[in-house]
């Protein structure tokens, strides 16, 4: 069995900030199939990781990867992060010593193109977008639809079986979050008197989250009223 000795491909992405040292990074993924017995040294100026694909039965060559990159400025090597995933990536991510706008022209000291080091388009965002990518991520997470947080329109359990009256007041009482009686205002187990949703989001919204049952019922009895048909005289 004869060994040999590969770079392994490497793709890399960053972010920077001037206030966030959380959000002054760059992320790395180094290509290994089936990596096994990895061994990572982290300076502030540079990384090393030597590493092996698991052997299979048969196979004449064991590949042994090393890599050896001096970075373009020093990193914090006690807040780097690591690990192996999927079998065939191991993910890094290193935190930049300086706080500052401008991204890395690039990933190496030197300014020398290595065939085997790539920008990692999928996970690249330009400097002048960062905000508006973590803006748009965090619109996301707050414009959930409320109907499919409250599991539909008079569903039983509602979100996958969630109990809101305890979520919203402890054990299911009728006082919690303002006076508002979830088990009243979803109506059972989805029977006809079920509340509309659309109707639900608005006056949630109008009283700033503490919804009295008074004004729901007395709107639902509105809308019965318009539902009434008008007698036929013979």
């Amino acid at each position: 069995m004869s060994d040999k000795v590969i770079n392994p491909q490497v793709a890399w992405a960053q972010r920077s900030s001037t206030t966030d040292p959380e959000r002054n990074y760059v992320l790395i993924t180094v290509s290994i199939a089936d990596c096994d017995a990895p061994e990572l040294t982290i300076k502030p100026t540079y990384i090393e990781l030597k590493a092996q694909s698991k052997p299979h039965v048969g196979d004449e060559i064991v590949h042994h990867y090393q890599l050896h990159i001096d970075l373009y400025k020093e990193i914090i090597p006690e807040k780097t992060m690591h690990k192996v995933a999927n079998g065939q990536h191991y993910f890094l991510k290193l935190y930049k010593k300086d706080l500052e706008s401008e991204y890395w022209p690039r990933l190496t000291k030197e300014k020398v193109k290595y065939p085997y080091i790539k920008t990692d388009f999928d996970k690249w965002v330009d400097e002048d977008e960062q905000d508006e990518v973590e803006a748009e991520g965090n619109d996301a997470a707050q414009g959930m639809d409320f109907s499919q947080m409250m599991g539909g329109a008079g569903g039983a359990g509602g979100a996958g079986g969630m109990d809101f009256s305890q979520m919203m007041g402890g054990a299911g009482g009728a006082g919690g979050a303002g006076g508002m009686d979830f088990s009243q205002m979803m109506g059972g187990a989805g029977g006809a008197g079920s509340p509309d949703m659309a109707q639900l989001q608005q006056l949630l919204a109008q009283s700033g989250g503490n919804l009295n049952m008074g004004d729901f019922k007395e709107n639902d009895e509105e809308d019965e009223e318009e539902e009434i048909e008008p007698e036929v005289k013979a």
